[in-house]
């Protein structure tokens, strides 16, 4: 072993699995145990402590299929897709890809959009501060011109679009509901905003019309142009209550004519 990273590279293979003899010879001098079981440690130190991570950013995928299954569906995703970012806010992004083509969590379809919306969470977490934009901030601008307005959205605001209606299970398996509550899959799909217009993070299901809107707004559409996308999709989407119920639950930071 010529370096203490190559050290650290061959403990990093060695405790997910990949192999080699190289980090058993580096401790070869060190005799309490056999390097052998030093290894065995280490490994079983590192994926527990990285297991109990993953428990900690994805509680309701915890919840809906308990511990024993949660820690070795996330075992064997450490060992697929070792993690390469030390961010721990960042350890799970691919896990919600991972659940879905899962063969034990085949028979829970539902399962890998819950994760995707648990990610939502977590980014809305540890996304960057930005002041709400007031309900009445659009009053501002010339009637005329109300159209033309773009919005900037919150940094913390997430959609997340599921065949299964994640939000309600995602409500329905907080803390403070003791026993989950029974959800119909045959309800339907659900759209899901996620942010944090301040110390909290929040989630709303939304319906299809509302959800284009937003979407649109979001990624830099004008009042006008989202107004017409919703419009396409759902017919009777009613702008005015629809603006001011966005406005309310504060999901945009700014308000500007192009």
């Amino acid at each position: 072993m010529s370096s203490l990273r190559e050290l650290q590279r061959a403990m990093r293979d060695h405790a997910f699995d990949r192999g080699g003899t190289s980090a058993t010879a580096a401790i070869a001098d060190v005799h309490a145990f056999s390097p052998a079981e030093r290894l065995g440690i280490h490994r079983n130190a590192t994926l527990l402590g990285l297991g109990m991570a993953l428990r900690a950013s994805f509680p309701v995928t915890l919840r809906l299929v308990g511990e024993a299954f949660f820690d070795h569906m996330a075992r064997d995703f450490l060992i697929a897709a070792p993690p390469r970012d030390p961010r721990m806010s960042r350890l799970g992004l691919e896990f919600p890809a991972f659940v879905g083509g899962y063969p034990a969590a085949a028979g829970l379809p539902y399962l890998s959009d819950v994760a995707r919306l648990e990610v939502a969470w977590t980014h809305a977490y540890h996304a960057a501060e930005a002041a709400p934009l007031p309900p009445e901030a659009l009053l501002t601008f010339p009637e005329e011109r109300l159209g033309e307005v773009v919005l900037t959205p919150l940094p913390s605001l997430r959609f997340v679009a599921s065949a299964y209606p994640v939000a309600a299970i995602w409500h329905a398996n907080q803390p403070h509901h003791p026993e989950p509550e029974a959800i119909s899959l045959d309800a339907g799909g659900e759209m899901a905003v996620v942010w944090r217009p301040g110390d909290t993070v929040r989630v709303q299901a939304l319906g299809n019309g509302a959800f284009t809107f937003v979407m649109a707004l979001a990624t830099g559409q004008s009042l006008d142009t989202a107004w017409a996308g919703a419009l396409a999709l759902a017919p009777d989407f009613q702008l005015i209550p629809e603006l001011q119920a966005l406005l309310t639950a504060r999901w945009f930071s700014e308000a500007r004519l192009p």
